[in-house]
């Protein structure tokens, strides 16, 4: 699939842990809602379509993550601010990757106590749908566009803050801890984690990922993303767990040399 023959393209930086998640996300979303989706990535770009009659519109695939309910999951007993997240119809899936397995919460969960899972997730979605005709019509910059809100997933790390780069600690400036954000790379990435949450060293607090260059679907996408189709990837990136004042996130990735992550 060449950038001619996808339905969208989108300009993505892959050292970005947040931008690489979203298009993830993206993928995850046109498999649950269009048949015979694919995407991958190529030269700066993430490349999505779909084949025939299972060519659809952009906007009509991001108000699917409008239009759904999102409820608590009741068969869970994790706490309420970490309580798994029922998405509803039309996409239908579970989000739970904060969680380990003995349901205590892995690094991955960045919110404040005073937050909760469902809170999290549906913040995002007002400045989500107020930008979707701007994503329809710049597809290319979805993932650049910006607004307002208070709080991150931690994952777009170009959301990391060095007192040093800027002159001093943000936690004595209040009003400056409300940087703009990208709802696309928030909404979109906590959707793509679900199905492609990366190899993750807890312990080292280290993240790795890959891209690939060959058109695949959701399912098989997953095994390329953890590496494990080492003849179309395209580059292997490592990032870590930084925290910086009350801020804790993925930084910029870099990308691994060799043949796999070892």
């Amino acid at each position: 699939m060449s950038q001619k023959e996808a339905n969208i393209a989108i300009r993505v930086d892959p050292t970005n842990p947040g931008q690489f998640f979203a298009c993830c996300g993206l993928l995850e979303l046109a498999h649950r809602l269009w048949a015979h989706a694919e995407g991958c990535f190529e030269e700066g770009r993430f490349l999505l379509g779909a084949t025939g009659a299972d060519r659809k519109s952009l906007p009509g695939l991001l108000a699917s993550l409008i239009k759904c309910d999102v409820a608590v999951a009741s068969d869970t007993a994790a706490s309420p601010k970490t309580e798994p997240l029922d998405v509803g119809s039309p996409i239908g899936m579970r989000l739970d990757w904060w969680l380990r397995d003995n349901g205590t919460p892995n690094l991955f969960k960045t919110w404040a106590a005073n937050a909760t899972s469902r809170q999290m997730l549906c913040k995002w979605r007002k400045p989500f749908e107020k930008n979707i005709k701007t994503f329809a019509a710049e597809p290319e910059n979805m993932l650049e566009v910006s607004e307002r809100v208070q709080g991150s997933y931690g994952f777009d790390s170009d959301l990391g803050w060095d007192a040093l780069k800027v002159g001093f600690s943000l936690n004595e400036h209040a009003g400056l801890k409300d940087l703009p954000t990208r709802p696309a790379v928030e909404l979109l990435g906590a959707i793509g984690l679900q199905r492609f949450f990366p190899i993750f060293n807890e312990k080292q607090q280290v993240v790795q990922y890959t891209t690939w260059r060959v058109p695949l679907m959701a399912p098989v996408a997953r095994l390329a993303a953890i590496g494990r189709l080492p003849s179309i990837t395209v580059d292997r990136f490592r990032t870590r767990f930084v925290y910086r004042g009350s801020f804790k996130g993925l930084d910029t990735a870099t990308i691994v040399q060799g043949e796999s992550y070892e």
